[in-house]
């Protein structure tokens, strides 16, 4: 690298951390580190905007994936679709998992910072395999949550680690605070934005990518068991931060209350509409031609969608194609509230403080239409850096 270029993303980095709300000292260190990494095993051209794939990591040795037997069960795997038996410590040491942290900002929210990591996602004979990769490599995609409405590319995503809670008519997202609900997606987006540049609505990008990474550690579906009830059981609203239902640092992922979910919606007759999949946000939205498998139903996931087209990948996300009224058959115990038919609706996801087993990080409900504003709804910023 030339002196003149190892500066000027010496000088990016810098400014992109600025950008993201960061205190000067604080903002140093965040640069200082993501210099470590760009000059570490994944690549060393200093190119931020696309870290290429040099076969440094030997073997595909941190693929990581979860594998959907048409049977029902599930398994961790690797690269190459063998079982993986790691405990959950392994995790703690894996260049993607390892680098999720609490990262505060100046505008009254603390985040969750996600490092951006590659997916693939096929059949193979009597499977279904989503795989995670650190880096790029062939057949490998950046996932989409690690995406600008640009088209550029993160350096990682930081999501609410609380649902935001409201002071002064601006976005707080902090510990302790009652969610702020009784908004419409359309307000919840503006108060996001209103944060500043970069700051937006909690995405279905967002979701999917903290849904693969929490499947694949957990190496299951049942994260009430694995990893906490949650405020499901009734009693009402609690403040943010006081649930169980916490992942590497990220509350309320399911119960308390709903979360509007961006980039999702589904058309009068039920075809999927989102936000393109090379430019996602913003009103760069996408129709499909696919409709919404479980229609009208109620039911729990016995498949997902998993088609591609111009400007669309539905494979990342787990959206259910086909859902059953028997949850002992079902390959997710969250449960997934249909469309409904004649008007534009849109996604919430989690469930609430009444929904009992049937919450969870996969519950999805898409039969609400844009102008739904109540108590038991909420919503989280995210911010793309």
């Amino acid at each position: 690298m030339q002196m003149n270029d190892a500066m000027e993303t010496r000088l990016y980095l810098v400014n992109r951390a600025l950008d993201a709300g960061l205190q000067p000292a604080e903002a140093l260190g965040q640069a200082r580190a993501l210099w470590d990494f760009v000059q570490g095993p994944y690549g060393s051209d200093g190119a931020i905007e696309a870290v290429e794939y040099r076969g440094t990591i030997g073997a595909e040795g941190d693929v990581v994936g979860i594998a959907l037997h048409k049977n029902g069960a599930w398994r961790r795997v690797d690269a190459a679709g063998r079982t993986l038996h790691h405990e959950r410590t392994y995790f703690d040491t894996h260049p993607v998992w390892a680098g999720i942290r609490d990262v505060p900002t100046n505008v009254d929210v603390v985040t969750v910072e996600i490092p951006r990591f590659w997916v693939r996602s096929e059949r193979r004979g009597d499977e279904r395999l989503w795989l995670v990769s650190p880096c790029a490599r062939p057949g490998y995609r950046l996932h989409p949550a690690f995406l600008r409405p640009d088209g550029t590319a993160c350096a990682a995503l930081r999501v609410g680690k609380y649902p935001a809670s409201e002071r002064e008519g601006r976005i707080v997202g902090e510990a302790g605070n009652k969610p702020w609900t009784g908004v419409t997606i359309g307000d919840a987006r503006e108060h996001c934005a209103a944060l500043g540049q970069g700051w937006r609505l909690y995405s279905i990008y967002d979701l999917a990518a903290i849904q693969l990474l929490m499947l694949i550690e957990i190496g299951g579906t049942d994260m009430q068991g694995a990893l906490g009830r949650g405020n499901v059981d009734g009693g009402g609203v609690k403040p943010t931060g006081e649930t169980s239902a916490v992942w590497r640092g990220i509350h309320d992922l399911w119960g308390n209350v709903w979360q509007f979910v961006d980039g999702l919606q589904l058309a009068e007759d039920g075809e999927i509409v989102l936000w393109s999949a090379d430019v996602p946000g913003g009103d760069d939205w996408v129709a499909t031609g696919v409709h919404y498998g479980p229609g009208e139903k109620d039911g729990y996931p016995v498949d997902f969608h998993d088609e591609r087209g111009s400007g669309f990948d539905l494979s990342p996300l787990f959206l259910p194609s086909e859902v059953v009224a028997d949850k002992e058959a079902a390959v997710i115990p969250d449960r997934a509230w249909g469309h409904w038919s004649g008007r534009v609706t849109i996604a919430l996801s989690g469930g609430h403080w009444l929904h009992g087993v049937n919450a969870g990080v996969f519950a999805l409900s898409l039969n609400n239409p844009r102008s739904v504003a109540l108590s038991i709804i909420g919503f989280r910023p995210a911010f793309a850096f």
